[in-house]
């Protein structure tokens, strides 16, 4: 059978979330939503237009552990006898997301905020988001997760689903690919507007995996799938996906030449460029852009067009001179 959209609210910038209901042979659940009364409500609405209900679920898929894919996980296995399945790459997020968003928090508020010259006030923005992320993440017992491997094949809906790594939005992110019937669940890694490149901590807290280079090798491997549906985390279904990622790789090489124009022009730290790539956005919003314009750098720098210095704690960019 063909997975169910069900479109969840939630309290962030990115709007509803899709999470996908198989009703056969079992009933499964991919993705959760966030823990909150609205969407618990519009979620048990969901599965009841469908004849069921919470205490029905068998299985709770997560393609990735960000809080609006995974939120409710511990609601569901106080409210069922579902067990909660991730990829062993995301297990820790969901039986202690509190220490790896104490991890993620002290990387960005000791390191990386200050390095892009964010004023105090965009610093304490970005943490306060966070904060909420973090105080919105409820962890699973691990008796009631089970772990799944890249490479391997899932079965949903009647149907094997081959289980791929797509990093870039999020280094653990799993998508599901069904070659027989051309589906990919796509989770965040294909959506109608390119999704956001996380800025992950590095182990060492110096080198850092580029996300938007990750991102790009990610879509890379979906364009070699016969796709002809897919369903993706936010917004409606995508169909025939090849022009929507021929628009998404042009825009992003666009952008990425603006900001090496800027840098050209004398912007060297990624505020100066934050500020100015994304003006046309109220004041108090332009930081959205932040980890995208870190993609955009991040890509200079793989092509040798920029070089990035770091002086007295914050990162400088510079055209390469040959």
């Amino acid at each position: 059978m063909n997975p169910i959209r069900l479109e969840l609210p939630t309290p962030f910038d990115v709007g509803p979330v899709n999470v996908y209901l198989f009703t056969e042979p079992e009933p499964v659940l991919v993705d959760t939503g966030v823990d909150s009364e609205e969407s618990w409500a519009v979620l048990q609405m969901g599965l009841a237009a469908h004849g069921l209900a919470v205490a029905d679920l068998q299985r709770v898929i997560i393609t990735h552990a960000h809080v609006d894919h995974f939120g409710a996980a511990a609601r569901l296995t106080a409210n069922s006898n579902a067990q909660i399945w991730i990829a062993d790459l995301g297990y820790d997020w969901l039986v202690d997301p509190k220490h790896k968003w104490a991890q993620r928090i002290a990387y960005y508020r000791d390191y990386f905020l200050a390095q892009c010259a964010l004023s105090l006030q965009a610093q304490q923005m970005v943490i306060a988001y966070m904060t909420f992320a973090a105080e919105s993440s409820k962890p699973v017992l691990p008796d009631r997760v089970t772990t799944f491997r890249v490479g391997e094949q899932l079965a949903i809906g009647g149907l094997d689903w081959e289980v791929l790594h797509m990093p870039g939005h999020a280094s653990h992110q799993t998508c599901f690919y069904q070659s027989a019937t051309r589906q990919f669940i796509a989770a965040d890694m294909l959506l109608h507007k390119a999704p956001t490149p996380i800025v992950e901590e590095p182990p060492d807290r110096k080198r850092r995996r580029p996300s938007l280079p990750l991102f790009l090798d990610s879509l890379a491997t979906v364009e070699t799938l016969d796709i002809e549906i897919a369903y993706p985390g936010h917004g409606p279904l995508i169909t025939h996906p090849s022009p929507l990622i021929s628009q998404q790789r042009q825009r992003i090489q666009e952008r990425k030449q603006e900001a090496f124009n800027l840098i050209q022009q004398g912007c060297q730290t990624v505020m100066e460029l934050v500020e100015t790539m994304y003006a046309h956005y109220p004041e108090h919003a332009r930081i959205s852009g932040l980890w995208m314009l870190i993609g955009y750098l991040d890509l200079l720098k793989a092509e040798q067009a920029i070089v990035e210095r770091e002086i007295d704690g914050v990162w400088r960019y510079f055209v390469k001179r040959d």
